[in-house]
């Protein structure tokens, strides 16, 4: 059943409760509504609406939406208005929008292309956002991830890994349970107790800056850029030409030029400090007592290029269930492949790097037993899954076949058999 009414441009719509809800924009001043148990009552300014189904709205671009108990997945695309939402049973996307205020999310929630801030209490599953405004989270039971922020980012607590990358503001970070990647921040930081590792890349703000790992800690920093380091591990690895260094037991401390940000580093494993560029060299101007080669490999590219070539596989899936399915099926779905796709994407990538680490370390052990030697170049990548292994797995994947847990260790076979 379809209901059309006239609101004018900037309505507000109310949605006390429905299951599943998929809201979209238009440049028209009315409403529709597909829905074969809505009950709506016109109300001075917009629309309040009931349902016990699922619920499909088309509402103007500017509409406000109040949004109460979704008992199912919720989908909003194309509403620059303010949106305020109290309860989303499953999972919530959120492509082209403005401000998002949203109470508890009991699946995903994932959001991208927000002009404004996203505030959100509590996600149970997965935070996944890119090209959004200011985030603010409260508590995050799964993984959280955000990449391009125009804002400041903030949340309390995460259990999952975190991963943030091109933030324009400043970062608070309460507590991460595990594992924490840090790329290119611009802004201040403040970040709580790590229990995992610790991956940071690129330049920090002037100010003071202190992390903290329950693992490992690794920084790399640009070449030639000013910085003021202090780094307390049971063990340092320091690659960076460092001045005015003074080491003790377990705490290095040294600089690069002068001013820069004062940089506090703490972990409970190892602190690994070198370059964020590897220099290529031809590998016979190494003289033999090179005591400090680098068998550090590039890793930067290494999980967006697993992330670009699922992508396109992930495309082509979502036109053919758009065709068969309908846009709102498959954009969902597709949400939920491209996120477990760069979930994989970064295990692989902090796997290639913890491998490169045990080799560097290894090499260490033999030019100590060896004395003075000539490096050999590291051995080539292991060849990734093919496209199509890659696409069988996320099919299997689809079906229920089997976990994402599982597809992560199927492609690591398969790489480890090529």
């Amino acid at each position: 059943m379809t209901q059309q009414f006239e609101v004018g441009k900037a309505p507000v719509v109310s949605v006390t409760s429905c299951d599943e809800l998929v809201i979209k924009g238009w440049d028209q001043p009315q409403v529709i509504i597909k829905s074969g148990e809505a009950q709506v009552t016109e109300v001075e300014g917009g629309l309040n609406i009931a349902c016990s189904g699922r619920l499909r709205l088309i509402v103007p671009e500017q509409a406000q939406l109040k949004l109460d108990q979704v008992h199912g997945d919720l989908v909003i695309k194309s509403v620059m208005g303010a949106i305020e939402i109290e309860h989303v049973a499953g999972d919530a996307i959120l492509v082209n929008g403005g401000a998002v205020s949203l109470n508890q999310v009991a699946g995903d929630l994932s959001a991208k292309h927000l002009e404004d801030a996203l505030v959100a209490g509590t996600v149970h599953g997965d935070a996944v956002f890119r090209h959004v405004g200011r985030l603010k989270l409260g508590h995050v039971h799964g993984d959280f991830s955000a990449r391009i922020v125009n804002g400041d980012v903030a949340v309390g607590d995460v259990m999952g890994d975190i991963g943030l990358r091109n933030v324009a503001g400043d970062v608070a970070v309460g507590a991460g349970h595990r594992d924490a990647n840090f790329r290119f921040l611009s802004g201040q930081t403040s970040v709580g107790q790590i229990h995992g590792d610790i991956r940071i890349y690129g330049e920090l703000a002037e100010g003071k800056h202190t992390f903290s790992a329950g693992g490992d800690l690794v920084l790399r920093w640009p070449v030639n850029t000013a910085v003021s380091l202090t780094a307390t591990a049971p063990k340092i690895v320091n690659q960076l030409k460092l001045d005015n260094i003074v080491e003790t037991d377990q705490t290095l401390i040294g600089q690069i030029g002068s001013g820069g940000p004062a940089v506090n580093l703490n972990a409970n494993g190892r602190i690994v400090l070198k370059d964020l560029y590897v220099v290529s060299e031809e590998w016979e101007h190494f003289q033999a007592d090179d005591a400090d080669f680098d068998f550090t490999i590039d890793l930067e590219g290494l999980g967006a290029e697993i992330s670009a070539q699922l992508g396109q596989h992930v495309t082509r899936i979502s036109t053919e269930l758009e065709k068969r399915f309908g846009s709102d099926f498959a954009q969902t779905l597709s949400e939920k492949i491209t996120r477990k796709a760069e979930q994989a994407a970064a295990r692989a990538e902090r796997a290639a790097e913890r491998a490169a680490e045990r080799a560097r370390r290894r090499a260490e052990q033999q030019n100590r037993r060896r004395g003075t030697y000539r490096p050999t170049p590291p051995p080539p990548p292991k060849k990734p899954a093919s496209p199509e292994e890659q696409i069988k797995i996320l099919k299997m994947v689809e079906q229920g076949i089997i976990s994402p847990e599982e597809a992560s260790m199927l492609l690591e076979a398969l790489e480890k058999g090529s």
